[in-house]
């Protein structure tokens, strides 16, 4: 049986057009109902309904980005709004974007009647269609996808034309242009933002810029990164071109500030005058969008304009973020997530160029990840990945609210590891190293295993332990086991193997060899003195 979502702000509301769709006596079921288009998500994924009545204006998401959603992740969900009388512009849109039909507030019950006996009637017909086609359409989609992304990385090439065509992938014209768009994230509350997976901004994203170019270019329109929307736009080649391009995302622009309250970013490459040309174009508009940093968000940034930037080049040192080294240290969360944001913020503000800053940034990181090292706290700290993915994601970042996040979870990470180790010593690395010799010289024992021990790496516990001991941990450890053996030689009648065996050395000849190189003489000679010795005293 076909099933209905009903989303609308107003209880009153959903609760009637429930009750007439029961008193229809048809296959419709209403399986749930949603107060906006944020808690319809969660029911849609969850419960799969075959049509969403909504409602057009409503808190948090709207039913205008509802629409845009639904259309990219389940397009296989038909829509019908409802509008009041003054929002028949946004009815408009919504059957632009594929809603079957618009109900205008209030409506009659025959008029829900006769459009749900339609919706019926190509449900039931559509159902057998889909059977055969929706596998056949997803193999198709994630082809379509995987080559999009090969354009970019340049693993597509002039020869796969055919491939392309296969799974509607057309560049009819000289030029292709790569267009990458991105949330400005400082345009979102906190709040809004975290409320609902913010993946979501991005599928709204694409799905805006799709619909649009479709009205007036050629494009394909995809998601390559949660964050990061890429059209590969195919164009004539000239001026015009480029002016087509900047017009369309001065509308796009518009157009989501208004509907939807956040703005977006472009970064424009290059035409790109064949295939393996495009992911060089793709590279352009990356760092053209890169310049959001420095001069701000809700514009274009094209490799063009941007070779016309003047960089000013100015001196920074890493006394700016001794401060926050210092908190780092002390584990003060509090201060180091503030001293994070005021150092990116500055660094942003002072600097022109975008990847002058990600270098400082990642400059202070790896100075940081040297005293992780130092210190054994790398594991803790990055957890499952490694600094080179960690420097790696600095340059992908073009936002500066998106940079300081970033940095404040790093650094206040460490300062957490930080903080819990200096609850772990009540007295010095050292100390404790010394204390477990003293209680363990019998086992097997290793720099690697005392350095883990106590959170430090091997190199500087050696270091460390040599300038408090005055000798290497190796010496001491050596002379604790012989210091240990001669007791036994000396009050035992212990055999020669048990005592090296009993003192840690791991076999009797090296233990032979030790014991003379710091005595000069032999277990055996040494005991034979002893005894000598003792017989004299009496």
């Amino acid at each position: 049986m076909p099933s209905i979502l009903i989303v609308d702000d107003e209880t009153i509301f959903r609760k009637g057009i429930r009750l007439m769709i029961a008193e229809m006596q048809s296959e419709w079921i209403v399986i749930e109902e949603a107060m906006d288009g944020v808690e319809a998500l969660e029911k849609i994924e969850e419960l799969q309904p075959d049509l969403i009545i909504t409602d057009i204006k409503m808190p948090r998401m709207d039913g205008i980005q509802l629409q845009y959603i639904v259309k990219e992740r389940y397009p296989h969900i038909s829509c019908v709004v409802m509008s009041g009388y003054n929002d028949f512009q946004y009815a408009r849109e919504s059957l632009r974007l594929g809603a079957k039909d618009y109900l205008m507030k209030p409506f009659e019950r025959e008029e829900l009647y006769d459009l749900l006996s339609k919706l019926q009637e190509e449900w039931a017909l559509e159902k057998q269609q889909n059977k055969v086609n929706v596998k056949d359409r997803q193999v198709q989609n994630q082809m379509r996808h995987h080559i999009l992304a090969g354009l970019l990385t340049g693993s597509i090439h002039h020869a796969e034309t055919e491939v392309l065509e296969n799974v509607g992938i057309l560049f009819p014209h000289p030029n292709t242009s790569c267009l990458v768009a991105k949330l400005d994230r400082d345009s979102v509350t906190d709040e809004r933002y975290y409320r609902f997976n913010p993946t979501l901004f991005t599928v709204y994203i694409q799905q805006f810029i799709q619909e649009s170019i479709d009205k007036s270019l050629l494009g394909h329109v995809f998601i390559l990164h949660d964050n990061e929307v890429v059209a590969l736009i195919n164009h004539k080649e000239g001026e015009s071109s480029y002016s087509e391009i900047e017009n369309l995302t001065n509308r796009i622009r518009k157009e989501i500030r208004g509907q939807s309250n956040f703005t977006i970013t472009f970064g424009l490459g290059s035409p790109a005058k064949d295939l393996e040309s495009i992911s060089k174009s793709y590279k352009e508009a990356g760092l053209a969008l890169l310049y959001r940093l420095v001069i701000g968000g809700d514009r274009l940034f094209s490799s063009e304009t941007i070779a016309e930037m003047k960089m000013e080049k100015l001196e920074w040192h890493s006394s700016d973020w001794n401060l926050l080294n210092q908190f780092v240290q002390e584990g003060d969360l509090a201060n180091v997530q503030y001293q994070a944001s005021q150092f990116v913020t500055r660094l942003c503000g002072q600097w022109h160029d975008p990847e002058i800053i990600q270098q400082q940034i990642c400059k202070m990181l790896l100075h940081f990840y040297e005293q992780a090292v130092n210190l054994a706290v790398v594991k803790q700290w990055l957890q499952a990945t490694d600094v080179k993915q960690v420097l790696m994601d600095i340059y992908s970042i073009s936002s500066s609210k998106e940079l300081i996040e970033r940095c404040q979870k790093l650094l206040g990470d460490l300062s957490v590891c930080m903080a819990n180790r200096k609850k772990k010593f009540v007295t010095s690395p050292v100390e404790l190293v010394v204390r477990y010799v003293e209680e363990h010289y019998a086992e097997s024992i290793t720099l690697n295993m005392m350095a883990e021990i106590v959170y430090l790496s091997p190199s500087y516990l050696s270091s460390l332990f040599k300038s408090k001991q005055g000798q290497s941990f190796i010496d001491f450890l050596t002379e604790k086991r012989i210091e240990k053996a001669k007791t036994m030689l000396r009050y035992s009648d212990e055999k020669i193997q048990v005592i090296s065996d009993s003192t840690g050395f791991t076999n009797i000849r090296h233990f032979n060899r030790v014991f003379k190189t710091l005595t000069n003489r032999t277990p055996t000679e040494y005991r034979e003195g002893k005894n000598i010795a003792a017989r004299q005293a009496k």
